[in-house]
């Protein structure tokens, strides 16, 4: 059976486990937090979570483990079948990646851990955040979900990509970053009325306590 490891706290991790609940994969979770220990990265080469384990090995990164369940499991599909619907959806879940939630990130130990941040990194921060902002609005369609009126790949992607970004963008520049994209409130609501965001969700509330522990005794 396929072995999903991370932590119920983790967007990246519930991204996947989204993933896997929709297409009605089974597999097993094993909990563990982001770490350097020589056995784990034998499983996650950069010690990052998520990694699944496979009857051919260990995978890491998000977005290829994303492929690989699309490729490996193609019951409900989450990709378009249309090769150019196909692009525009892995574009849109780049830019939530690479100019919303990475940018955001950076910004995390001031946010949970008191740290401190110079304005130059606040400033550069924001900027970054304005042109994904922008992105994610020339790119989203009208519709029921964000690229029309199906669930898509992106749609998951992005739902989790938005909680660190929220998270971040509320606390350091007292922002709502999600109303400034027009129809994507809506969306969210809907998307967290969903069944397994719900179960996800509410996992990640009763693991908070534990995750927040674990980085106090860092």
């Amino acid at each position: 059976m396929l072995k999903l490891y991370g932590f119920a706290v983790s967007n990246y991790f519930n991204m996947v486990k989204h993933c896997l609940l929709h297409k009605g994969v089974s597999f097993e979770e094993v909990t563990v937090y982001p770490n350097a220990e020589p056995e784990y990265l034998r499983k996650s080469p950069m010690g990052k979570v998520p990694c699944i384990e496979t009857e051919h090995g260990f995978l890491a990164e998000s977005s290829v483990i994303l492929d690989y369940i699309e490729a490996s499991y193609p019951q409900q599909p989450l990709y378009p079948a249309d090769e150019w619907q196909r692009a525009k959806c892995r574009e849109l879940m780049k830019i939530a990646e690479l100019y919303l939630e990475l940018p955001a990130r950076r910004l995390l130990p001031v946010v949970l851990g008191g740290a401190q941040a110079e304005e130059a990194t606040l400033a550069e921060i924001k900027e970054l955040l304005d042109k994904g902002v922008r992105a994610l609005g020339a790119l989203v369609t009208p519709g029921a979900y964000l690229q029309g009126e199906q669930l898509n790949m992106a749609d998951i992607v992005v739902r989790y990509a938005l909680v660190v970004t929220e998270l971040v963008c509320g606390a350091v520049y007292q922002r709502d970053i999600v109303a400034e994209v027009p129809g994507l409130k809506a969306w969210q609501a809907m998307m967290a009325e969903l069944p397994i965001s719900q179960q996800l969700d509410a996992a990640a509330n009763q693991a908070m306590e534990a995750f927040m522990a674990s980085l106090k005794a860092k």
